[in-house]
This record gives C-alpha cells, structure tokens and sequence, in this order.
C-alpha cells in the first residue's frame, strides 16, 4: 500500500488523497467541491405527505411534563389515566386521542433504565469493599426497586403518550 499526498495538509479543504493497492489506484473527490444534487433527489419525509396537525400542542417541555405528571398533554384539564395505566380513550376536556397512542413498550424501559440507575448507586456503595449486607438489606433495596418501578412506570408512559400525541403518531388500525 502507497499513500500519496498532495496539497497543504493543514487545511483538510485543499487536501486530496492518492492510495495504491497492488496496482489499483484510489483517490478521494476534493473535500472543497460540494457534492451535486440530482434534481430527482427526494428529501425524507415528503413534504406533500406530511399530515397537518389536528391542533396546537405546547412546547416540548410543557407536553413532557404534563405526561410526566399524568394530566393531558394538549390541555393539562383531566387526567391521562383511567385506573394505575390505563389509559382513557379520549380526554373527557379537549377531546385529543390518548387511547390511540402507541405507548406499549416505550415506557417499561425507560422506567427501568432511570430506575435501575438510581438504584445501582446504592449497590456499588453497599456492596463496595468489605461491607457484605445481610438478607435483610437485600430484600430492602429488592421491594424499593418494585416500588421505584411501578411509579416510574406510569410516569414514563404518560411522557411517551405526550410525546406520541405531539408527533402525531397514532396506532394503525388493520
């Protein structure tokens, strides 16, 4: 393999690159040419295919929050949830599509990986060095891992459904 170079290496826009393998030769476009666009060059999404939103929605922080604290993410007026997770079909004071979400795996994980890290804190520092806690501490940081969990849980998918509810994105019926 022979590299060649030629131009001023400190300035990597004047820079092109000559390299033979067994007799073939590779070189690189020059970097301060901008590539060429086809005029038949689609950009994704389509424009033309984007659906209109069916109404205003707040700012992210303000939709994630209100997830989060398991109230609607259009209007903040009712709650989300109709019993521990489930969730209501459409919101009784603005009408917005919660039951058509797709919020199914999303939240388990998320709850999980917030939870998990928290907790892990507490094991690297009980279990580090000589200190061998006993049963007893294992059951505690066992039942506050469940209970860390379950609340976790709702409040990661009431963010996934405000999140989801911003996008637009609602589950296919086949």
């Amino acid at each position: 393999m022979i590299v060649y170079w030629s131009g001023d290496a400190t300035k990597l826009a004047c820079v092109s690159l000559r390299v033979e393998f067994g007799g073939k030769e590779v070189t690189n476009a020059r970097m301060s040419n901008a590539p060429e666009q086809h005029p038949e060059f689609e950009r994704w999404p389509l424009a033309a295919t984007l659906p209109a939103p069916e109404w205003e929605m707040p700012g992210w922080p303000a939709t994630i929050w209100r997830g989060i604290r398991g109230r609607c993410p259009h209007c903040n007026a009712a709650p989300i949830f109709d019993g521990y997770l489930k969730v209501r079909a459409v919101c009784p004071h603005c009408g917005a599509p919660l039951g058509e979400m797709p919020a199914d795996d999303a939240p388990p994980y998320i709850a999980m990986l917030v939870v998990l890290h928290f907790l892990a804190l507490f094991v690297v520092f009980f279990y580090k060095g000589y200190y061998r806690p006993g049963i007893i501490m294992d059951g505690f940081l066992l039942i506050l891992l469940v209970l860390l969990c379950m609340a976790a849980l709702r409040m990661a998918k009431g963010a996934v459904i405000g999140v989801l509810l911003k996008l637009g994105l609602k589950r296919e019926r086949l």
